[in-house]
């Protein structure tokens, strides 16, 4: 189905957008002002409703959605005779008008708006929700959060909507013929008092920052049609909603157009990161031979030929699948661009940083070589020699690899200026880091579910709680990325000592030595018993518990204290150490093979060296606890599937991304069939270790 969307780059737009294109769509937008996130598939075109283009994208469209504001305050306002112009182009191209009312909005308004698009010729829906929440705090959002502080604090109960909800509901409504009005509202209420006691606890010094408020926080609202007639289901409930409004807060303050950053806590991503083109406009090229590009796969700028597999294979082991595609390697891409805000770089080079620091060939994932040099040129603490000796094996000469073969942005004045810039800023971005770490860490417990609970959920919650996951492991990406500049800024700090400790690359955020850690006395004992050794390294945990209850003390210890690690831990179809204690037992006996490590002594650079690494490694540890998370809502979030008969087995999930496992379009089992068989393919046509402008398949 064709649909077009009015407003199409405001927040609420690009989410409709990309549900739309997910669920199998053909979406086109229109809207005043572009954004970078909107997403490559919408035909987009940057006008004003006044524009006779409208009447073109119209006349394709079966289903026009008006999104774009009436009211006269509100960002991209087109008030209501923009309202009457799209309902009259609606109608004469016979398109289906879905309209969003504010129930909490001015009544004279909001009724003149609901009363025009249901009497014009068009069939229309009215979609007339609550006081719209969420952690996506477009100025919908940050008016109810305003209106709420600036309310009479009472325990008057009140419904509201999570944007998440709206979203899912108007993909929903596309995909019907249904006309007239609804009401849309959480199930269940909060009540004042306690939504307020929400947002200040997310964020004691909220205000309101002259943001307007809705004139009625309390509409009525009858969910009886949406609960009865439409069977459809809210995934957030009141509370809930509220308190994820509060996680949006967190590093945020309320303006009239949305949300923006503010200078202390990292906020929470709430999107995923597109890939950028060439600012300059130069073009990308296909580095796969013919007919063997990937899906998801990235291409090559000429400027920044080189790319290297490296580290990450550990964390990552390609080919990937398209859900771990979807939610890793846009965290990643978050991670470069949090990393961008500090780099002395412009133009093409952070345009190439923010999307392709690692991209993807073959659905593997590859460290752009040419682009770390260049940062590692800026970067405090980061070696430019190191990022070619730990990606490519040997020292190369790093002029050949620079973009424009540039060597001044590795050595001399300008060097050590671009380093001393780039410090200043470093220490101004790090200095809630250690902070934002245990907000994330205790985010991680708090937001903890087991199997048994995952199982309670309704499936809408399950659905709502994979984009929730999916932005929390984003964040946790990112967190990584700027304990990789403090190692670095560290690491600067003590030059002058041994300490080891300079970064090589983008690559090191996925290094961890927490397994061998927590393994290593288990490993000892199989050092010093090679029958127990021999048992391991077959997997044998059965045998190995009759004969050393030592060793299965030991090997129970650690499960409770890995169970959401394993190899490849950050593909979500790998199995952990929970699922398959074997799989801990043959890492074990595999470092019980390797010579006792010696710890030499540590002098204050050597400690405060490893202080850096230990943060950093916790913020990827619960990077991970959240991928297991997701992990484990993707499994039964898939079960249920499987019993509805809209996929044939459970791990099909992987085969989808988050957003189509959300909407499910209607030719799933086709993309998961047709993706299986790619990365089967890819499995045996690989990548090279090292791509250079283009790649043929390895031996």
């Amino acid at each position: 189905m064709q649909v077009l969307v009015t407003d199409a780059t405001s927040a609420i737009g690009r989410l409709v957008a990309r549900q739309l294109i997910a669920a199998g769509h053909s979406v086109s937008g229109i809207a005043k002002h572009p954004h970078d996130y909107l997403d490559d598939g919408v035909d987009f075109v940057c006008a004003s409703l006044r524009d006779p283009v409208l009447h073109e994208l119209a006349a394709d469209a079966d289903t026009v959605i008006h999104l774009a504001p009436i009211e006269a305050g509100a960002p991209g306002s087109v008030g209501i005779k923009g309202l009457a112009h799209v309902a009259n182009v609606a109608t004469r191209a016979g398109a289906r008008l879905l309209f969003v009312s504010q129930a909490a909005g001015p009544p004279d308004l909001y009724q003149q708006a609901e009363t025009l698009v249901s009497t014009s010729w068009a069939p229309s829906l009215v979609v007339r929700i609550a006081p719209p929440v969420g952690r996506q705090l477009d100025w919908m959002v940050c008016r109810t959060v305003a209106t709420l502080l600036h309310h009479k604090v009472s325990a008057r109960p009140m419904r509201v909507l999570h944007l998440d909800d709206l979203v899912r509901f108007l993909v929903v409504a596309v995909d019907t013929d249904r006309n007239g009005a609804v009401d849309l509202a959480t199930p269940d209420t909060t009540n004042l008092v306690t939504a307020w006691r929400l947002l200040r606890s997310a964020d004691p010094r909220l205000r309101r920052h002259r943001v307007p408020t809705w004139v009625d926080l309390v509409p009525k609202v009858d969910i009886a049609a949406a609960q009865e007639d439409w069977d459809f289901e809210c995934g957030w409930r009141a509370t809930e909603a509220m308190v994820d409004t509060g996680r949006g807060l967190l590093g945020r303050r309320l303006a009239p157009a949305g949300a923006v950053g503010g200078l202390g806590q990292l906020a929470l991503p709430v999107e995923p990161q597109p890939r950028l083109e060439p600012s300059d406009g130069a073009p990308l090229r296909c580095a796969a031979p013919d007919g063997l590009e990937g899906e998801f796969d990235d291409r090559i700028d000429e400027r920044f030929p080189v790319f290297a597999a490296g580290r990450l294979d550990e964390a990552l082991p390609g080919p990937l699948t398209p859900m771990t595609l979807d939610v890793q390697l846009s965290g990643l891409r978050a991670a470069g661009r949090t990393m961008g805000r500090v780099l002395a770089l412009g133009g093409v080079v952070s345009n190439e940083w923010a999307s392709r620091a690692i991209a993807v060939f073959g659905h593997r994932p590859y460290e752009g070589v040419s682009a770390n040099v260049v940062v590692a040129a800026a970067l405090p603490g980061w070696d430019a020699h190191a990022v070619t000796q730990r990606t490519l094996g040997e020292l190369s000469p790093i002029t050949d690899l620079l973009p424009f073969g540039q060597p001044q942005l590795t050595a001399g004045p300008l060097g050590s200026v671009t380093k001393a810039v780039v410090a200043a800023r470093s220490l101004a971005m790090l200095r809630h880091l250690r902070a934002d770490t245990r907000t994330y860490v205790a985010a991680a417990a708090a937001e903890h579910l087991d199997a048994g609970q995952l199982s309670l959920l309704p499936e809408a919650s399950l659905e709502v709680r994979i984009g929730l996951l999916r932005d929390r492991i984003h964040q946790g990406w990112m967190i990584t990325a700027l304990w990789l500049i403090d190692a670095g800024v560290t690491a600067a700090s003590l030059a002058h000592t041994r300490a080891a400790g300079r970064v090589s690359g983008i690559g090191a955020i996925v290094e961890s030595d927490r397994i061998a850690v927590e393994t290593a006395s288990l490993a000892a004992l199989l050092r010093a018993d090679q029958p127990l050794c021999a048992l391991a390294r077959e997997g044998n945990v059965d045998s190995l518990r009759a004969l050393s209850p030592e060793a299965a003390g030991a090997v129970d210890g650690a499960v409770a204290q890995l169970g959401y690690r394993g190899p490849g831990e950050a593909e979500l179809a790998s199995l952990t150490f929970g699922d398959d204690p074997a799989i801990l037992l043959k890492a074990a006996a595999q470092a019980a093979a390797a010579p006792a490590p010696v710890t030499p002594p540590q002098r204050l650079a050597d400690r405060l060296a490893a202080s850096a690494r230990g943060s950093r490694e916790l913020a990827y540890d619960t990077t991970i606890r959240f991928t297991h998370q997701l992990r484990m809502t993707l499994r039964e979030l898939g079960s249920r599937r499987v019993a509805a008969d809209l996929m044939d087995s459970a791990d099909d999930v992987y085969y989808l991304t988050c957003d189509e496992l959300v909407t499910m379009p209607a030719d799933a089992r086709l993309r998961i069939k047709r993706r299986r068989t790619e990365r089967e393919r890819l499995q045996v046509q690989r990548p090279p270790e090292v791509v250079a402008q283009a790649w043929n398949p390895a031996d």
